[in-house]
């Protein structure tokens, strides 16, 4: 996604309440096909850290604003009931440290649970939090994470030199907040309540090219948060060069980076992609080429295709370009009932066009396809 499409999915509301007029603003996120206005904001825009790509830097001349919790809890429930939003992602600067900024946080959950909101909530834990605040956030949330800004611990001290150890304030807390989701799965069970429990999962953030780096190092990391955390999110920001900060004179990222490295950790979560699969597709300079990266494995690996799907298993045709994974089981089913032969088999299953799309990589048997050969993916 483009810097310009992501800046078209904000726009900004003043509420009138009894804390006086408050201007907010939303962001549409995307969720299953459907547009999800959640009011998006930090608690604080005052910090204590001084990280070097950040427009809040401690020491930077900026606007410095603090919401008060029962404020923005009034806020957030007055849209929820008027139908303005259905959530509230809730971030924030470090305030003094990291556990009385969290436990601010939290307390803007508390009591919006205790006015009776029941939407969802998105909350960014600070990084070096102590455990008994995660357990409580996961309980209250229904996502949770923490942004590890970096893909390993040397990137991260270089950019983010006062947030404390990579190791120690980082990972380990993001496998606290692994640990605390399973155990609220539990207690989910037995619990009538419909929100919280971290019930849609962990996410985190990395910043891509504020320093000289390369895909590989986030494709590991994504590989592990992916695979071994089991988290349900992955996101990455391109670096922007701002004002008055270190790293001022930096060109920012290309755009077509971050949205390659998207591609390349849904093949990850959802496609069953290996990491040395992915990391093979690397350049010289460890960098992902600008191509779709499942277009490229499949024309570096022609020894694959064409495949038979009726025979295929699923993780054969998710490696298909064009072939998703609900696109895969659609496939399954139908050939469950008759095989698939010819082009017009496969068009009855998925659309015209996307049975043209994939046919190249497919064992047809039509005569006017003889063209879809092995030499297609050269």
């Amino acid at each position: 996604m483009s810097k310009l499409r992501a800046r078209d999915k904000w726009f900004f509301l003043t509420v009138g309440s009894r804390w006086d007029r408050s201007t907010v603003p939303i962001y549409e996120a995307s969720a299953g096909g459907r547009c999800v206005p959640l009011l998006k904001t930090l608690l604080t825009s005052i910090c204590t850290n001084d990280c070097r790509y950040c427009i809040f830097r401690v020491g930077r001349r900026c606007p410095r604003e603090m919401w008060q919790p029962e404020e923005l809890a009034g806020v957030t429930f007055k849209l929820w009931v008027e139908g303005r939003i259905t959530g509230l992602f809730l971030s924030s600067s470090l305030f003094k440290d990291p556990d009385y900024t969290t436990e601010r946080q939290l307390e803007v959950l508390k009591r919006l649970r205790d006015m009776g909101y029941t939407g969802y909530i998105h909350l960014k834990l600070m990084p070096g939090v102590s455990r008994h605040y995660i357990r409580e956030a996961v309980e209250l949330a229904d996502r949770v994470g923490i942004n590890m800004e970096a893909p390993n611990r040397d990137i991260f001290s270089e950019i983010c030199p006062s947030k404390g150890g990579f190791e120690e304030a980082i990972t380990k807390r993001l496998e606290w907040i692994v640990d605390e989701v399973r155990r609220a799965e539990r207690l989910r069970r037995d619990s009538p309540v419909k929100f919280g429990f971290g019930r849609a999962g962990i996410d985190t953030q990395m910043i891509v090219g504020a320093v000289e780096d390369d895909d590989m190092e986030y494709l590991k990391a994504s590989w592990w948060l992916y695979k071994r955390l089991g988290l349900r999110r992955v996101y990455y920001s391109g670096f922007e060069p701002i004002p008055e900060t270190p790293l001022e004179t930096r060109p920012p990222c290309p755009p077509y980076r971050e949205y390659r490295l998207y591609q390349c950790s849904f093949l990850i979560r959802d496609y069953g992609f290996k990491l040395e699969e992915l990391t093979q597709l690397l350049n010289d300079e460890g960098l992902l080429p600008n191509i779709d990266p499942k277009l490229l494995y499949a024309k570096r690996h022609p020894e694959l295709f064409p495949i038979d799907l009726n025979d295929a298993s699923y993780r054969e045709m998710v490696k298909v370009p064009g072939i998703g994974p609900l696109t895969a089981r659609r496939i399954i089913n139908a050939r469950r009932v008759s095989r698939i032969r010819y082009l017009s088999d496969l068009e009855r299953i998925v659309g015209a066009s996307l049975a043209r799309a994939i046919a190249p990589y497919i064992d047809l048997k039509d005569k006017k396809l003889t063209y879809f050969s092995k030499n297609a993916l050269v």
